[in-house]
């Protein structure tokens, strides 16, 4: 182990000796029928002798005991870095395959933090008496549960394989059973602005994205990717729609993302499309959209991100301001104007994606004709442009549309494509007749699962014909592990998702990497 390391395992075994000798002596003198002294303000007698203080035949005491006891043989298993699975003969279990000492640690400590609480509520709210003894147990279970969770955060070799999953798993019920119906009963885009306000909070303090970093984050060296000279730590990003005014940068590593895409901007302002932009069809699990590239604008963008630092590869999404323009031309040099922009800034973006296909804009998916995105390529050309493009296809082009497309792509600095956007067939078979009725008197288009089968298509027809001339991301319909791995197994070397984590909350992201790990580490032992 190394030194500080070292030291922290001490501190979790010295800590479960505390609460040994607490609970022991508590235990001893129940045993003899005494109730050991209090202290003045301290009322040990009442609350030993109450109805809060058994399970059952045994005092709590007992339990405390046994459970400081359980967590000193395992944190000195930890400490000598044993493997666990061997002592119980469960290396061979499909469920506990990754489990570490550490796991069982912190599953152990987690449940002492929550009873610990609930004692602690008892006496002051309850019995409305205070146990010296009581309260000491209970600042060592604080105390022991959080120097395990840190320790576990900083030194588990496989970011917690039954812990987290268990962690995320809970997360994932607590967010279906409770704040998704709460959410779902307000209008979608004033809760939108409202998590963006709390994800923007959250993210000027180091304590609380450690908090929410312990809560969602799923990390493991199998994940990470190095794609276009960029080092991806996962292979989940946040796609351009959701965070499109840069306001996320610094809480979205925490949550688990890989990478993300910011935007779309574009050059001039433009305060989005008439309201109501968003709505949802739950039962198709979808979204109806028609935000119509909401901006700020490029300078004002760059002038934002320019005080933030970027943790993880993060891109720009570039669109035509939705705007009337008197020319192709005037259109298509918009564009070019917040490329260049953003090649002037000194901004640490990642790279750029070239949104060609929102069809929520004034004048339409203009540059999706490939005479149009020729000519838009073209110009791209003459910049040099010092990053890596990625152009965001439309999915509801026959094959024919989609290859000539492609065929454009592949003659220009275009290094991948991000596929792709939102569906604007009204007659999608995964849009339920219920929603459809819906969308026809409403302004937008669909995400989420409606998108799922045709960006499959597309992300099978660019591998198919063009190798490994682009980098793929896959994006739509994304809710799960399984979902993610379908688009990577068509041939995306990254996925993005943003309908997904609304309908399966923030634990989506870290459910999804924990199953791509598990799925790669059984194809590596194979």
């Amino acid at each position: 182990m190394r030194s500080m390391q070292t030291v922290i395992a001490l501190a979790i075994i010295i800590l479960t000796i505390f609460g040994i000798a607490d609970s022991g002596y508590v235990s001893y003198e129940l045993f003899n029928q005494v109730i050991p002294p209090c202290g003045q303000g301290f009322d040990c007698g009442t609350v030993l002798t109450s109805k809060y203080a058994y399970i059952g035949p045994f005092s709590v005491a007992n339990s405390g005991f046994v459970y400081y006891l359980t967590a000193f043989v395992v944190s000195i298993l930890n400490f000598l870095d044993v493997d666990i699975k061997k002592i119980f003969s469960i290396q061979h279990s499909k469920t506990l395959k990754r489990l570490q000492t550490i796991d069982l640690l912190l599953l152990l400590t987690t449940i002492g933090f929550i009873f610990s609480l609930y004692l602690v509520f008892i006496m002051g709210v309850v019995i409305q008496s205070w146990c010296t003894y009581c309260l000491f147990s209970a600042l060592t279970s604080v105390v022991l549960f959080s120097t395990v969770q840190y320790y576990h955060s900083k030194y588990s070799l496989h970011s917690s394989f039954l812990a987290k999953g268990l962690t995320l798993r809970i997360i994932n019920w607590l967010y279906g059973v409770i704040a998704k119906p709460i959410f779902f009963l307000f209008d979608p885009e004033l809760i939108h602005n409202r998590l963006i306000s709390t994800g923007s909070f959250l993210g000027n303090f180091s304590v609380l994205k450690f908090k929410v970093r312990w809560l969602f984050q799923f990390k493991h060296p199998v994940l990470t990717k190095e794609i276009d000279g960029l080092q991806f730590s996962n292979p989940v990003g946040l796609s351009a729609g959701f965070d499109y005014n840069g306001d996320l940068t610094q809480i979205l590593p925490d949550v688990g993302f890989g990478f993300h895409t910011i935007g779309t901007v574009t050059f001039g302002r433009y305060d989005g499309n008439p309201k109501p932009r968003l709505g949802r069809f739950p039962n198709s699990k979808a979204l109806l959209v028609n935000k119509g590239l909401k901006s700020i604008g490029a300078r004002a963008m760059i002038q934002k991100l320019s005080q933030l630092e970027l943790t993880i590869p993060t891109g720009i999404s570039i669109g035509s301001t939705n705007t009337h323009y008197d020319s192709d031309k005037d259109q298509l040099m918009d564009i070019i104007k917040c490329f260049r922009v953003f090649e002037a800034s000194s901004l640490k973006h990642a790279y750029y994606e070239l949104n060609i296909s929102c069809p929520n804009t004034f004048g339409g998916e203009s540059f999706t004709y490939p005479d149009r995105l020729e000519v838009l390529l073209t110009a791209l050309d003459t910049l040099k442009i010092s990053r890596s493009v990625y152009v965001k296809m439309p999915i509801d082009q026959s094959e024919k549309e989609t290859l000539l497309l492609l065929k454009v792509a592949d003659k220009h600095n275009v290094q991948g494509l991000i596929i792709g956007n939102l569906t604007k067939d009204r007659e999608n078979p995964a849009v339920l007749p219920a929603d459809k009725a819906v969308w026809k008197t409403k302004k937008g288009n669909v995400s989420g699962k409606p998108t799922f089968d045709r960006s499959n298509k597309i992300i099978s027809l660019a591998k198919k014909n063009y190798g490994t001339r682009f980098t793929i991301i896959g994006t739509g319909g994304i809710f799960t592990a399984k979902d993610a791995q379908a688009k990577i197994d068509r041939g995306a070397d990254l996925v993005q998702l943003i309908t997904g984590m609304v309908f399966e909350g923030p634990s989506a992201i870290g459910l999804i990497n924990l199953g791509l790990a598990d799925k790669l580490l059984d194809k590596l032992s194979k």
